[in-house]
């Protein structure tokens, strides 16, 4: 992979986004890789690196095998918080929770045209936009 964004992710790892290692030298392959390090201190050889539209099937599928559960805890409806009101890993748990759903919608928006998803998936958006916006306030 070459990368062109990471971030670092936990202690001394990294979130990497990039040219694909599989790319044909057309810069159109990207892919996305955990790249953590391995005992000499170095980014490993092994760290993974998915494709984005396999990443989003394996999303899916972790969230329907409930795989997810324990990371994505659902709320009821009824739960949902002020946002002001959350502690900053809450708003992280929500981010991620939404981020999931959204990809689902999407999903099911190519999957199934003719249905009107427009009105969930923008309250889905709003939300999820409110809580980047304020985990980046802080």
């Amino acid at each position: 992979m070459i990368p062109t964004f990471k971030i670092p992710y936990r202690e001394d790892d990294e979130l990497r986004i990039g040219w694909a290692s599989w790319d044909d030298g057309t810069l159109k392959a990207r892919s996305i890789k955990f790249a953590y390090r391995d005992s000499s201190g170095k980014i490993s050889r092994g760290s993974p690196e998915v494709p984005f539209d396999v990443l989003v099937d394996m999303l899916v599928l972790a969230a329907d095998q409930g795989e997810l559960a324990a990371v994505l805890p659902r709320a009821a409806v009824e739960d949902c918080p002020d946002i002001s009101q959350q502690s900053l890993q809450e708003l992280r748990g929500e981010r991620k929770a939404l981020s999931v759903a959204l990809t689902r919608i999407q999903r099911m928006m190519a999957e199934i045209p003719w249905a009107d998803w427009g009105p969930v998936h923008d309250q889905i958006g709003a939300r999820l936009n409110a809580v980047r916006e304020e985990i980046f306030k802080r």
